[in-house]
C-alpha cells in the first residue's frame, strides 16, 4: 500500500516525508523519493515488554514524495497518471507564517490551497468520464454505463467521487476506470508553533467543513516542532509535547490516520524471537491472513489460535494463563481477523 504526498511548493510536504520515512528513503520510479513509515502502536511496545524478543517489528506504510504543485493546484497529465497508481493521497497545505520560508507566489489560505487542488482533481476526472462516455456504448455493460453517468453527475456538481455512495459491486468498476478523485485523501495542515498551541489559523473552519463534506480526515502538525521532537530522547518527547497539549506527535497521528484511511488493521505474532505487527485489510479471513506470514502457512492452514490484545492484557499478559483458562480460541479458515488479535497459526505442509 502506497500513499503519495503532494502539495504546493514550500508547504512542508518534503519535510513531512523525511520525518515519516527517516534516513531509509530512496528514489523510486521516475526519481520520486519513497520510503516506509513506521505506524506507532503502543500494543506492540507492551507486547515487547512482556516477551523481551530479539526483534520487534512495527507495521509500516509506504510513502512517495511527489514534485510540488503550482500555487493554483495544477495537476499535469503525467502527474495525474502517477497519482492514479497510488492507493491514497496525503495533501499538505501551509498555514504557518515563518518569514524565513517565503511564499513562492501570493499566499493562499489552507482552505483555498486545498480547494484549488480538489477542483483540479475533479476537472481532470470530468474530462476522463466524458471521454469514456463518448466512446461506443455497445462495448460497455449497462452497469458500467450507469456508473459512469452517476460519476458524471457528481463531478459536474464539483464533488469528488470519494464522497459518493457506492455499492460493493460498484467498486471494481471505479478501480478499473482509475478516477483520481475516488481515492481516499488525508489533508495535513502545516502550522507554526503559536498556531499549534492555539489550534487557530486563517480559514480553519472552512477547511474543516470542506474535509467533512468530502469525508477526508484532517491532521494538523507543526513541521518545526516535529523536527525537534524527532531529535529528542523518548522520555523528553513526552514532556515536550505535553507543553503543547499533545499526547503524541503529529507524525504519529498522521501515520495512524493513514493506516485507518486505507482500512488496514494489525494482528500480532509473539514470541522470544520476534514480536511483530502484520498488516491486513479489515475483514480478512484467517487463512488469507496466514499468507501474510508465509504462503506455506496459508496452504497448510489447520486452525488459528486467537486471543484479543485487550483480553490478553487483562489476563496479566500471559499465554499460559490464557490457555489454562480456555481463553485461547481455535478459529477456522473463514474467521475474520480483528484488529489487535494475537494469533498462532497451526498448519501442516
Amino acid at each position: 500500500m502506497k500513499i503519495g504526498i503532494i502539495g504546493p511548493g514550500l508547504s512542508g510536504k518534503s519535510t513531512l516525508f523525511r520525518l515519516l520515512t527517516g534516513a531509509g528513503a530512496g528514489s523510486g520510479k521516475g526519481g520520486i523519493p519513497q520510503g516506509a513509515a513506521r505506524v506507532p502502536d503502543e500494543r506492540v511496545e507492551q507486547l515487547a515488554e512482556i516477551f523481551k524478543p530479539k526483534k520487534t517489528t512495527f507495521a509500516t506504510i509506504e510513502f512517495a514524495d511527489f514534485p510540488p504543485l503550482g500555487n493554483s493546484g495544477q495537476i499535469s497529465g503525467e502527474m495525474s497518471g502517477r497519482l492514479k497508481a497510488l492507493d491514497a493521497l496525503a495533501v499538505v497545505v501551509r498555514a504557518h507564517r515563518d518569514p524565513s520560508v517565503p511564499w513562492p507566489a501570493e499566499p493562499l489560505a489552507p482552505n483555498a490551497a486545498f480547494s484549488a487542488f480538489m477542483e483540479e482533481m475533479i476537472l481532470a476526472d470530468l474530462v476522463h468520464v466524458e471521454t469514456l462516455l463518448g466512446r461506443k456504448k455497445d462495448k460497455r455493460t449497462p452497469e458500467e454505463q450507469k456508473l459512469l453517468e452517476t460519476c458524471q453527475t457528481l463531478l459536474e456538481e464539483m464533488k469528488p467521487l470519494y464522497a459518493g455512495t457506492w455499492t460493493e459491486d460498484d467498486l471494481p468498476y471505479l478501480r478499473n476506470f482509475a478516477f483520481l478523485s475516488s481515492r481516499p485523501i488525508l489533508v495535513a495542515v502545516n502550522l507554526d508553533e503559536e498556531q499549534m498551541q492555539d489550534l487557530s489559523y486563517s480559514r480553519r473552519e472552512e477547511l474543516r467543513e470542506l474535509c467533512r463534506e468530502a469525508g477526508y480526515p484532517l491532521i494538523e502538525f507543526c513541521g518545526t516542532l516535529e523536527m525537534e521532537i524527532s531529535q529528542m530522547a523518548k522520555e523528553d518527547q513526552v514532556e515536550f509535547m505535553a507543553a503543547y497539549g499533545l499526547k503524541e506527535s503529529g507524525i504519529a497521528r498522521l501515520a495512524a490516520a493513514a493506516y485507518e484511511l486505507l482500512q488496514l488493521i494489525s494482528f500480532f505474532t509473539v514470541g522470544d524471537d520476534e514480536v511483530r505487527a502484520w498488516t491486513i485489510h479489515k475483514e480478512t479471513p484467517a487463512r488469507k491472513a496466514a499468507g501474510k506470514i508465509h504462503s506455506d502457512i496459508e496452504r497448510g492452514f489447520i486452525r488459528a489460535e486467537v486471543i484479543g490484545f485487550e483480553e490478553f492484557m487483562a489476563l496479566g499478559g500471559s499465554l499460559k494463563t490464557a490457555r489454562e483458562q480456555g481463553k485461547l480460541r481455535l478459529e477456522g479458515k473463514d474467521y475474520l481477523v480483528c484488529d489487535g488479535d494475537i494469533i498462532n497459526f497451526r498448519f501442516n505442509v
